[in-house]
């Protein structure tokens, strides 16, 4: 559950248009304008796996919050857009009715908005500590894991924490480590990269990036990918690159021009990657996913990266190289073979973005 709380000397609120994009029988009655002074605005997006645990921690939130800026009226007004896992209708109509209960049975005085409206607002804002404040409540460490399970397309949203596969219990069980800054990832990341370079025999490596530094991380990770082409002939590498970002598309060009004998091998696999906001490594025995401080759309890269999770775990890995292959692979082009197939594949994406611009 997400909150986005604005303490306002005055604001208004107005219903212009049903949305036409979610269940028609959770769409409350139109509410007419409604006019507030003094009041806390407080934005509400339910998210997938809420319960009545985060309704709790929630509104025992508030008690906080009045501390700050002093105990005044709520005005709940739900808002889908705060989050990418949004709840389905019911459960977030049920849910902010239950949050209203909640405040109304510790003395708060709530205004509660129209649920399922396009809505005209404005805002006057006191500039005072605790203006704007945004707090985001993730209920159990279970729930959690399995957000980021459905986040990666393992578990499918209407999943619940008991119905996560078996070799997903290495989440609930705490075997993976939370990397909690930036340079530990890179670290975590390089080793991960020697020990597969020094296993003997035959090496695969999937991979969004290769974590080598941070200060031009495009040049700098794709030295390391050039170091493993020309030193390394028993490793496969599986390389997905966001080919709308012009700087990769530009990188995979030079690969096939400089590599085209490990290209048509099949030593060095180039995709186009579906996912902008998520950065990995993975090993036939290791995984780490990397996350930039705000996930942004297309361009993100290594240098925004501000923590990973790491995991050494074989059957783990296992399911997570079935995962790159079916969820971040763009499965419209899947593994582009020849320079031809990529330029049009790069022609696509850039014709995509331009008519996305427009719209």
């Amino acid at each position: 559950m997400i909150l986005d709380c604005y303490q306002c000397s005055s604001c208004y609120f107005e219903d212009k248009k049903k949305s036409s994009r979610i269940d028609p029988l959770t769409i409350s009655e139109q509410q007419p304008k409604k006019i507030f002074e003094n009041v806390l605005v407080v934005f509400v997006c339910v998210e997938m796996y809420d319960s009545k645990e985060e309704v709790e921690e929630a509104a025992e939130e508030f008690g906080s919050l009045s501390e700050m800026i002093g105990k005044r009226p709520i005005v709940l007004c739900p808002n889908v857009h705060l989050s990418i896992d949004k709840a389905p209708e019911k459960q977030a109509l049920w849910l902010i009715g239950e949050l209203e209960k909640r405040l109304i049975d510790q003395d708060y005085e709530v205004h509660r908005l129209s649920f399922g409206y396009h809505k005209q607002y404005g805002m006057e804002c006191d500039g005072n500590v605790g203006s704007v404040v945004g707090r985001r409540f993730y209920g159990s460490d279970q729930k959690q894991f399995l957000r980021l399970l459905t986040r990666l397309g393992v578990c499918p949203p209407e999943s619940l924490p008991n119905d996560m596969p078996a070799w997903a219990k290495i989440l609930t069980e705490r075997l993976l480590k939370v990397l909690v800054s930036r340079s530990e990832t890179y670290n975590v990341a390089k080793r991960m990269l020697q020990e597969q370079l020094d296993s003997t025999g035959y090496s695969e490596l999937w991979t969004c990036m290769l974590f080598e530094g941070e200060r031009k991380p495009i040049e700098d990770y794709l030295s390391t990918l050039y170091e493993i082409i020309e030193e390394y002939s028993d490793v496969r590498i599986h390389r997905a690159m966001n080919l709308s970002v012009p700087d990769f598309a530009n990188a995979a060009r030079f690969l096939f021009r400089k590599y085209p004998e490990a290209i048509e091998a099949g030593r060095v696999r180039i995709y186009n990657s579906q996912v902008a906001d998520l950065e990995f490594l993975l090993t036939r025995s290791s995984v780490l996913l990397a996350f930039p401080k705000k996930p942004r759309k297309t361009g993100s890269h290594a240098g925004e990266i501000s923590f990973g999770i790491y995991c050494k775990d074989e059957d783990f890995a296992k399911n997570l190289i079935q995962w790159y292959s079916t969820f971040l692979v763009d499965a419209r082009f899947g593994w582009i073979q020849t320079e031809s197939e990529l330029n049009a594949v790069i022609n696509e994406l850039e014709e995509e973005k331009f008519q996305n611009k427009r719209e």
